[in-house]
């Protein structure tokens, strides 16, 4: 026997990006389905900073300050782009 679901919006990938949309979705009343192929968390970074369009969507989730809080100083600027 074959089972549906019917859903509003398929994420692929519980990275920062799809949970934050999955937040975003939820808060709005979208209904959504969240998958991902890895079993276990990546180890490492994906991402050395947050860029100001990431920082307005923070905000708007109200955790701003508490990633800023949790977050580290860059040991030196990028000046070689």
């Amino acid at each position: 026997m074959t089972r549906y679901t019917t859903t509003d919006v398929l994420i692929c990938g519980a990275g920062v990006t799809g949970l934050t949309l999955a937040i975003e979705l939820a808060r709005h009343g979208v209904s959504f389905r969240l998958i991902e192929k890895r079993t276990t968390p990546f180890i490492g970074s994906r991402g050395k900073g947050i860029q100001p369009r990431t920082q307005e969507i923070f905000e708007d989730l109200g955790i701003l300050n508490k990633v800023v809080a949790a977050g580290g100083r860059a040991l030196s600027p990028i000046t070689n782009l």
